[in-house]
């Protein structure tokens, strides 16, 4: 299994303090992306003014268990981020089969875009899963050029949100991306034929930032969304009015 980092949060990656594992590779590359170590599978270098960090680690699969289990009377649970985990399917559900037979409480944060993503969901207590936008041009242009991908997200979102009992799903809301109301108003309808079809989840609202611009730079990368102005406090107010509207609950 490849991470790139793990540690601590509280109420950020799951209920309560969780120990998050964060899984190296990626097969969406988003231009804002806040972690742009995440999306090349290999070890990568990162070189700031001052110091130097490898990101990238090849661990076993009871590595990664014997910290959980090591943690486990700190932690309300583990958390497995990226990157896009689900690629690493075959050792995550493995981890994930354990943990749970330890009765600790898993978690999961995925793009939804992978075949292996409604079998490794079976073993996941609490999920979240993203939902950038609707349009394929603008997928194919800021996400991955496959923009069949985009058909497998819905597809997968609205497996979940059927069968998962504790699905939260998460919209980045992204300057020129999904931030206009045409954008605004595919969602809503898309999210709501889910909540009319008997679908169960709440959605998150993410703004957009440029905390990880350092990050790029450190990488010997351009910083995609450099100068970008991020939505502003109206934007993100109306949007959740919009999803209210459609009956869906906005955390």
């Amino acid at each position: 299994m490849m991470i790139f980092n793990h540690g601590c949060s509280h109420n950020v990656d799951g209920t309560g303090t969780r120990l998050v594992f964060y899984l190296k590779g990626c097969n969406f590359c988003c231009d804002w992306c806040g972690a742009p170590e995440s999306i090349s599978p290999q070890v990568q270098t990162m070189y700031y003014p001052n110091r130097t960090v490898i990101a990238g680690q090849s661990v076993t699969a009871d590595w990664v268990i014997s910290k959980a289990l090591r943690s486990k009377a700190l932690i309300d649970g583990v958390t497995f981020g990226g990157g896009e985990p689900t690629l690493q399917a075959e050792e995550l559900i493995s981890v994930l089969q354990t943990l749970q037979a330890d009765q600790i409480h898993t978690a999961l944060e995925s793009n939804a875009s992978t075949p292996a993503y409604k079998a490794v969901i079976k073993h996941v207590d609490q999920l979240f899963s993203d939902l950038k936008t609707l349009d394929h041009n603008k997928f194919a242009l800021r996400i991955n050029r496959n923009s069949s991908l985009l058909d497998t997200v819905k597809s997968n979102l609205q497996y979940a949100a059927c069968n998962h009992k504790d699905l939260t799903i998460r919209i980045p809301v992204i300057t020129g991306l999904n931030d206009q109301p045409a954008d605004q108003q595919m969602l809503a309808e898309f999210l709501q034929q889910i909540h009319r079809q008997g679908g169960k989840f709440k959605v998150e609202l993410l703004r957009q930032h440029h905390i990880a611009e350092p990050k790029y730079a450190a990488l010997r990368r351009d910083y995609p969304c450099k100068g970008v102005s991020v939505p502003d406090d109206g934007c993100m107010a109306e949007f959740k009015a919009l999803l209210n509207q459609h009956s869906i609950e906005v955390l």
